[in-house]
Parts: structure tokens; C-alpha cells; sequence
């Protein structure tokens, strides 16, 4: 055996004990991290849908329904059509692909929505 045949031995097992590994390594960090920063725009976009369609139906239903009613709230069946409503607003204004990211890590997307909507509805209204 020569040093070259020696040589390439030595380079093959370093490539496969070690330069393999890292490659397969970089490639799991960069599709977690790009699936990662995917749901991190999903988040943000759930939440400015949300945002949208809590302050448009609060503009355009909720304060009609409240200047209707004798005592300035909504009836609970009131409050229940509204919930539904927002709900489906927000289901179909948010993109597809979102949809598909949030269903994918949320056990029940409608219940992470209604969750959304009211800290959403919550915070328009001052609570933070």
C-alpha cells in the first residue's frame, strides 16, 4: 500500500465520520429554522387578521347592536352570532398557507382562533 492509497482512506473516513454528519447537521438547522421563522409569520399574520376583524366588525355590527339594545350591551345570542361571524372572517381572510402552518401545530385551530379573536377584542378595548 502507498501513501496515496493511504491518503484517500484517510480522507474518505474523515469526510464520512465527520464532514457527512455536519452536512446532514446544517441541513436539519436550516429546515427547522426556515419552518420555524415560517410560523413565526403565520403567528403575526393571525394576529393582524384578527386585529382586522375584530375592529371591523366593531365598527360596522357590534356598536349598532349596542345602540339598539336598551342597555347598551349585547345579548348573549347577539354576542354568540358575533363570535361566529369573526370566526368565520378570519378563517377566510387568513392566506392559505398560514391556515395550513397554524393547523399543522395548533390542536384545534377554530379554539386557537376564538382564543386570538377575544384577546384580540380584549385588547381593542384597552385591557391589554
Amino acid at each position: 500500500m502507498d501513501w496515496t492509497q493511504i491518503a484517500v482512506a484517510v480522507i474518505g473516513v474523515v469526510f464520512t465520520g465527520i464532514v457527512a454528519p455536519l452536512i446532514s447537521a446544517s441541513f436539519a438547522w436550516l429546515k427547522s429554522k426556515t419552518r420555524n421563522e415560517a410560523l413565526l409569520c403565520a403567528l403575526g399574520e393571525a394576529q393582524t387578521v384578527a386585529d382586522n376583524v375584530v375592529g371591523s366588525l366593531q365598527a360596522t355590527l357590534v356598536d349598532g347592536l349596542k345602540d339598539k339594545s336598551t342597555d347598551g350591551k349585547l345579548t348573549a345570542k347577539e354576542a354568540g352570532e358575533v363570535a361566529c361571524m369573526a370566526l368565520a372572517m378570519f378563517m377566510s381572510d387568513l392566506s392559505a398557507r398560514s391556515y395550513k402552518l397554524l393547523e399543522d401545530n395548533a390542536d384545534d385551530i377554530a379554539a386557537y382562533a376564538g382564543r386570538l379573536l377575544e384577546a384580540r377584542l380584549l385588547r381593542l378595548k384597552g385591557g391589554n
